[in-house]
């Protein structure tokens, strides 16, 4: 069996370590949505973003620079591209969600819309990328969707 260009076996060997990355990126997401909608209240929603994304630049940046005492690595142009366009979809994502935030939508409503979508968002790229739909696969992203339309039209 090949899951995404990987052997099975290749893949369960990597697949602890990836699903901790996943674990952590999902809690850096959801602590986001807590804080940008605590902020969002008390500021431009630009100014917002501005200040998310330097905030990342700067803990990136220091995080980075030591790596390169070994020399900058070589990145392919596209690799550069897409993360240039990931970089203007963190811009929108901040500023129309910070929006809805500063007009009063709580957290607990806003939170699973971003994320259900994202949901939406990855799941249709992947399939238009030639990834295959299982069954499973198919009914974890439905009872996610489920869950997250559920917990958006909770009110407070």
């Amino acid at each position: 069996m090949n899951i995404g260009g990987m052997s099975r076996t290749d893949w369960m060997r990597l697949m602890p370590t990836t699903i901790v990355y996943v674990i952590i990126g999902a809690l850096g997401t959801g602590l986001w949505n807590v804080f940008i909608s605590a902020g969002a209240r008390q500021m431009h929603p630009l100014l917002g973003a501005l200040t998310t994304e330097l905030t990342a630049f700067v803990a990136g940046a220091l995080i980075f620079l030591p790596t390169l005492s070994s020399g900058f690595p070589k990145v392919p142009g596209r690799a550069v591209l897409m993360c240039m366009l990931a970089g203007l979809s963190v811009l929108a994502a901040d500023v129309f969600i910070i929006r809805a935030y500063k007009q009063g939508l709580p957290v607990s409503v806003g939170g699973p819309i971003v994320i259900g979508g994202g949901i939406v968002v990855v799941t249709l790229a992947g399939l238009l990328l030639g990834e295959r739909m299982t069954l499973l696969k198919g009914a974890s992203i439905l009872m996610i969707l489920c869950g997250a339309s559920i917990l958006g039209g909770m009110s407070r």
